[in-house]
């Protein structure tokens, strides 16, 4: 069920038939005679260069800055300079003093390499030295430098051990190794350069190549303001509704068009329902628009959880007013014949829906990088409140607006297992990306109580499966597990078995379980923690006896990471480097969500369906604006 949706329109094509189903994929596998080989599908072949300056490029920067700065030092003077004829029109106002002395040898231990590297803190105004040097490599990076520095000395390393795309970038050939927790010392053998304020007032100074700045979440502007209970008013006043009855056996809402929810809302259309409730579609009558209303269940345990739910929502919105960080937003709440009405801003479809009505072809790179980006910041928002989701996945992540162009495709669809491949002439693709994230149903604060298990199976992180307890680290695997399919167009870990999941993972990463998760798992054996029983020896115990064949094979046709994934360019290789730090078994060392959004990868570049349908939005903006007026 998908939440808080509207129509999926307007569309400007014909649906495709859908030629399966994601939940009958793997009964439809496992029927079929598989290949040996992995199937790999096409990509474009990019000749994108990296923004980031190559360590070579710095070099000869550098080498071209010093030789000019070096060619009047030791040069011998034939003659004494003529004084009188140098000061022939005055004075000068001011005296710059130039310091030649020349630059340390590059062979000396504090010496900077020619790639990224620590720039030291800068000296306080008042004690810096009146002598004027620039250094045009290193000191306007000084901002970036440090923020990748704060990055790198957090970043966990690749569940491969090898040394990441990412761990490239931010360190040059020559940088020391050292501990996450390890901090860096300044090069004190240095001179110190120009302060950043006076860099800041001399823009001109800033020469040769010059790393970009990478933005990322900005924080938040103050502190934390947690909501208390959410006081819900009484919306029943009308007694219309005691001649009729309004709720089933089950205490879900009857759902009746044209009829009031209060005097300020009226029923167009049922959206959706689950265990918690319904959704439908009104109108408001106040602001004359269509909103999204949550009818919670009359039963009082879903009246309790909606009662946390509404604390949550009212966090949101007291935290970021101007929705800046794309969570769904409280608009109101009551209470009407004993069901709790949550009122949302009514949005489009769910990104799940849109990947299921095109047929599961996945969707463009720019429109994944985009998807990544805004996710990430919503969730490195919730995690500075101390929230986490716990519920992350495609079905909870809505457009504002779902209108698409179709794109000939004519591709092998990308696909995470060595199955038989399948093949797209065409699909849609989105004219916007803008999205919201919504179900904050099961999200928790950090220092209130964790319920054992959370999250959607597919999405679950190891730490849940493993019985050793949850934080916000949890969303982040989930977010892996989402691009994914967005690059594939479906679920990574298609199971429902604990043992199996964790059989998946151990293929996909080519990596077994951390034995220092599996020691905390045997210790926690005389507490109640089955998670034990699925090792011995420090290993995964899988197959067993009891596993079927099936099981066997499904979990054989996986791919790893890196065939899935696979690092033919640019923008592929660092897009792996960043699922690679999602998916790391530990949480303490996985990456975090302010850390992703640092990566290199979203300095990338390219262009494909994704970049060309953007330049179509504007011209469609006026047919979206009609039919919503014509839905009024």
């Amino acid at each position: 069920m998908t939440p808080y949706a509207k129509d999926y329109g307007p569309q400007f094509q014909q649906p495709t038939p859908r030629g399966f189903d994601r939940h009958d994929l793997r009964s439809s596998i496992l029927s079929s005679n598989l290949p040996s080989p992995s199937l790999r599908h096409e990509l474009f072949d990019s000749s994108l260069e990296s923004p980031y300056p190559s360590h070579n490029s710095l070099t000869v920067s550098r080498q071209c800055l010093d030789n000019q700065s070096d060619s009047g030092v030791g040069r011998k003077q034939e003659k004494m300079p003529n004084w009188n004829e140098f000061y022939k029109n005055g004075l000068p106002r001011e005296i710059i003093v130039i310091e030649d002395t020349p630059e340390p040898s590059q062979h000396a231990p504090n010496a900077p390499t020619s790639g990224y590297h620590l720039i030291p803190a800068p000296v306080p105004q008042s004690i810096t030295s009146n002598k004027r040097k620039i250094d045009h490599i290193t000191t306007p990076q000084e901002p970036y430098e440090r923020a990748k520095e704060e990055v790198r000395s957090h970043l966990p390393s690749a569940p491969t051990g090898k040394p990441g795309y990412l761990d490239t970038l931010l360190s040059g050939p020559q940088a020391q190794t050292r501990s996450s927790g390890e901090a860096a010392l300044p090069n004190s053998g240095q001179k110190r350069r120009r302060t950043r304020l006076q860099l800041e007032a001399e823009p001109s100074a800033t020469l040769g190549t010059v790393a970009p700045v990478i933005s990322g979440y900005p924080g938040l502007s103050g502190p934390v303001i947690r909501s208390k209970d959410v006081a819900v008013r009484i919306g029943h006043t009308a007694s219309t509704y005691n001649a009729r009855k309004i709720d089933d056996d089950d205490g879900h809402y009857i759902v009746v068009p044209e009829t009031n929810l209060t005097s300020q809302y009226q029923i167009k259309k049922l959206l959706g329902q689950g265990t918690f409730g319904k959704v439908v579609q009104a109108y408001d009558y106040r602001r004359n628009e269509l909103v999204a209303v949550k009818v919670i269940r009359s039963v009082q345990k879903y009246r309790d959880a909606a009662k946390i739910e509404l604390r949550v929502l009212q966090t949101l919105r007291q935290n970021d007013a101007e929705n800046k960080y794309r969570c769904i937003h409280l608009r109101d709440c009551f209470d009407f014949y004993g069901h709790t009405c949550i009122v949302m801003d009514l949005l489009d479809s769910s990104l799940f829906d849109f990947l299921k009505g095109n047929s599961f072809v996945p969707f463009p790179n720019s429109h994944i990088q985009s998807f990544a980006k805004q996710l990430l910041t919503s969730v490195a928002f919730l995690h500075d409140l101390g929230l986490i989701h716990t519920d992350l996945k495609p079905e909870n992540i809505l457009l504002r607006d779902a209108s698409y162009q179709t794109f000939t495709y004519n591709r092998v669809v990308p696909s995470s297992r060595t199955t038989p491949s399948r093949q797209a002439p065409q699909r849609r693709v989105l004219l916007s990306t803008d999205i919201r994230l919504i179900d904050f149903g099961s999200a928790t604060f950090q220092d209130e109580y964790h319920s054992s298990v959370v999250s959607t199976r597919h999405y679950r992180a190891p730490e849940i499966i493993l019985g050793l307890g949850w934080s916000f680290p949890c969303d982040i695997w989930s977010i892996g597990c989402i691009l994914v399919e967005f690059f594939t167009g479906d679920a990574l870990f298609q199971t429902h078995d604990n043992l199996e999941h964790l059989a998946m993972m151990e293929t996909v990463l080519d990596s077994r379980v951390d034995m220092d998760l599996v020691r905390q798992v045997n210790k926690m054996a005389n507490r109640g923690n089955g998670a034990a029983s699925y090792f011995k020896r420090l290993k995964l115990c899988y197959p067993t006896a009891e596993t079927t064949r099936g099981s066997r094979r499904f979990v054989r046709t996986l791919k790893k990471l890196e065939e899935i994934i696979p690092p033919t360019n640019g923008f592929m290789r660092s897009f792996l480097d960043l699922l690679q730090h999602m998916f790391v078994y530990d949480p303490a060392r996985r990456i975090t969500a302010k850390q992703a959004l640092c990566h290199p990868w979203f300095q990338e570049q390219v262009c494909d369906d994704g970049t060309e349908a953007a330049k179509l939005a504007p011209g469609r903006a006026h047919l979206t604006q009609h039919h919503k007026r014509a839905q009024l």
